[in-house]
């Protein structure tokens, strides 16, 4: 066996070794399986900042997705998969329904130089004590294969698009099903 032969054998034998390992990291990650095994789409999507100097990319967060109703899920991976109680959670699972004119949806003041008009589920998202990054900064999360998600983040770190939010707690078609496979525990409410 010439030099060439073998080190052909190495390189065959190391990109084995990295395909066995990179698939038994994806294999055992407990709350991608969950996603997954919900129907779910693992969906890594990365913050994206508008600034004077061009846009920023930020962290990559990972994200839980689903198609309804020609509607598309977008929940915090351990907001949806994990076994800890989280502020996310607590509002997939208990918002009552938010009907026209609630107060929920009242007028949202849109942040100086924004693009677009007041959106109603930055409104929710705020009300809930929620923020999103098109609060302070013109940007949002976008999966790879493009668009954005209006992501709600809470003080605890847990995520859930607000309209993701607000089509449940409407009971939009298919979003119950969502609901009801949300792993995550709601965090225990005084009076409740």
């Amino acid at each position: 066996m010439n030099a060439y032969q073998i080190g052909k054998m190495v390189l065959f034998s190391a990109g084995l070794g990295l395909s066995q390992i990179c698939s038994a990291l994806v294999d055992t990650d407990p709350l991608a399986e969950y996603c997954v095994s919900k129907s779910g789409t693992l969906t890594p999507m990365t913050a994206w900042f508008d600034t004077n100097q061009g846009v920023i990319e930020g962290l990559t967060e990972r994200f839980c997705t689903f198609e309804r109703d020609n509607g598309y899920l977008v929940i915090g991976l351990s907001a949806f998969a994990s076994d800890h109680a989280n502020i996310a959670a607590t509002y997939m699972k208990s918002l009552p329904e938010i009907k026209e004119g609630s107060k929920l949806l009242g007028e949202h003041k849109a942040r100086s130089g924004a693009l677009g008009l007041p959106n109603p589920s930055s409104a929710v998202c705020q009300k809930l004590g929620g923020t999103t990054i098109n609060y302070r900064f013109q940007g949002n999360f976008k999966p790879e294969n493009g668009g954005a998600a209006d992501v709600c983040t809470f003080g605890d770190g847990s995520m859930v698009s607000a309209w993701t939010l607000i089509y449940m707690a409407n009971h939009r078609a298919g979003y119950d099903e969502v609901k009801n496979n949300v792993k995550s525990q709601p965090l225990p409410m005084p009076g409740g």
